[in-house]
């Protein structure tokens, strides 16, 4: 009987099931679920043989079948793991190397395996190198040992990403909690997704949650796994996966779903969405109207709304914290005269507890404890964990059991005394045609106020882009209250990210400062009434500065 509340006993459990992982790259490949555990004692042996029972192995990892092997082998083996971030697109090679090397130094990583398209960086001979074919063709098979302990990453939205020890009985609870949570619709998962196995909602929240569906209870029948960068070149592959292998679970970050209803007609007609059941969507903040207008623009698809299930989750927490039922509908939650919308992440999974004010007005810090929480930061000795309780970045609040996130607090801006949560303002800027969806950030403009950059579309080459500005500041000023004092717009792919897509706000103001943007067209304003301190008392506007202190 397979030890149910540890990662191997799970996928032992799993591996007695009929499921089957496709990898979905430009050829589809299938394989039994059985024989991917089977193969993982190759893999694991050659962990043991390399570094030893009590050795630390690093993956950067790709969707790949012999990445996810390697990963089985060294779950399977008991050795601690990392899970290393993948290089963002816009991160330099060199920074990238040092933060390597910084974290091997810091975890004291043995064994380095790499994906082949990263085969040739120079780690200065400071730790050793494999690929994934290396590892999972090993000669030699190893049975499981006792269960070890797991790093994976922080976003580092707001900084250098931190590492997340996890016990493997910590990701059991989170993965078993999530399908409990999906029932009815856990049984039989069929599951698909283009996610990064170098993310906590790729890799544990899809592709860990898929395998372990695929024993008993659940009884899962196959996990399609997609290289997400067939995915960004061609977004309109994502469904038509879905729809190809009859997928009834998905999951995809805010700005997947604005991508496709930027382009509806690239969605061909023959897509069939009607067996989707539940559309986990998380990792960034949530738009009401992204939400609806992706339900309206698959509905002729055969999508239902009530599938949407917006999410709310964290590394520390080995993914998700807070969900939407998929037996539910979501829903959001207005503020303030002008009812500004939060969109609610639901409720908290049966092995966490979370911690908010109540209501709009007294939105606050967030906190969470329970099961699934993190054991400690790589390299701090001191427990992150006060009375149990773990407190996050984020800001909220609690309305009837549901969380409600507003933001982060590294991130507010405080203008004229008030809090403006940067995710709104950004989210009735990027209602510009002109604009790309999801790459616009208001940042402060370090003398009181505060600066909109926004990536133009690529289709919007040669718009009014000064005309967009005027446009993005008078929305602003009419629905916000507070208008910015400049309004900058950059070539495609200039605002930072980080690996798993969220905007680096800090990163983006020290180039803006530095003059390192792409900058195509620029209007700055200047103070005006929108921003001093009598309009924002008149009561004009949406309640982006009505919060209370915390």
């Amino acid at each position: 009987m397979s030890d149910l509340s540890t990662v191997p006993g799970l996928l032992e459990n799993a591996a007695t099931g009929s499921g089957v992982v496709s990898f979905l790259a430009s050829e589809r490949e299938d394989v039994q679920v059985g024989e991917l555990w089977r193969r993982s004692e190759h893999a694991a042996a050659y962990f043991l043989d390399t570094v030893g029972r009590d050795g630390v192995v690093a993956l950067i990892m790709e969707t790949s079948l012999d990445c996810l092997v390697s990963l089985l082998g060294a779950w399977r083996a008991g050795i601690t793991t990392l899970s290393l971030p993948y290089p963002a697109p816009s991160a330099p090679p060199d920074e990238y190397r040092r933060q390597l090397l910084d974290i091997g130094r810091m975890a004291g990583v043995e064994l380095l395996v790499l994906p082949a398209r990263l085969a040739g960086l120079d780690l200065e001979g400071a730790v050793r190198a494999a690929s994934f074919r290396e590892c999972a063709a090993h000669a030699r098979r190893a049975d499981i040992a006792d269960a070890g302990e797991f790093v994976q990453f922080s976003s580092g939205s707001t900084g250098r990403p931190k590492g997340v020890r996890l016990s493997s009985p910590a990701i059991a609870a989170n993965v078993t909690a999530i399908l409990d949570h999906m029932a009815p619709h856990s049984e039989g998962v069929i599951a698909c997704s283009w996610l990064p196995l170098s993310h906590d909602m790729g890799l544990i929240g899809m592709c860990l949650a898929g395998l372990v569906s695929m024993g008993a209870p659940w009884r899962g029948r196959r996990l399609a796994l997609m290289p997400p960068e067939r995915m960004v070149a061609r977004p309109s592959r994502w469904l038509q996966a879905c729809s190809e292998i009859g997928a009834t679970v998905t999951s995809a970050p805010n700005f997947a779903l604005d991508l496709l209803v930027a382009h509806p007609g690239a969605v061909p007609a023959s897509v069939d969405l009607r067996r989707l059941k539940v559309l986990i969507v998380g990792s960034e903040p949530i738009m009401p109207g992204t939400l609806r207008r992706f339900g309206q623009a698959m509905t002729p698809l055969g999508f239902d709304e009530a599938a949407l299930c917006p999410a709310y989750g964290m590394a520390e927490a080995a993914v998700a914290v807070t969900m939407v039922p998929p037996h539910g509908r979501w829903r959001s939650t207005a503020g303030g005269p002008d009812e500004a919308e939060v969109v609610s992440c639901g409720i908290p999974l049966r092995c966490l507890e979370v911690r908010a004010p109540a209501g709009w007005e007294a939105a606050g810090p967030i906190a969470v404890r329970g099961s699934s929480l993190l054991t400690g930061y790589l390299g701090q000795a001191a427990s992150p964990l006060e009375g149990g309780w773990l407190a996050t970045s984020d800001l909220g609040f609690l309305s009837e059991g549901e969380l409600h996130v507003v933001g982060r607090s590294d991130d507010v801006l405080v203008i004229a005394g008030r809090k403006l949560y940067p995710e709104l303002l950004e989210e009735t800027a990027s209602r510009h045609e002109s604009v790309r969806a999801g790459n616009c950030a208001a940042i402060s403009d370090g003398s009181g106020g505060y600066l909109i950059v926004a990536e133009r579309r690529r289709a919007s080459a040669g718009a009014d882009m000064p005309d967009a500005c005027r446009w993005i500041r008078r929305e602003l000023a009419v629905r916000g209250g507070v208008a910015p004092t400049a309004v900058v717009i950059v070539s495609p792919g200039s605002i930072p990210k980080t690996p798993s897509g969220k905007l680096q706000r800090k990163r983006l103001g020290q180039l803006h400062r530095r003059g390192e943007l792409a900058v195509e067209a620029e209007l700055r304003f200047g103070r005006s009434r929108e921003s001093d301190p009598a309009f924002l008392e008149s009561g004009s506007g949406w309640p982006f500065g009505r919060v209370s202190p915390w």
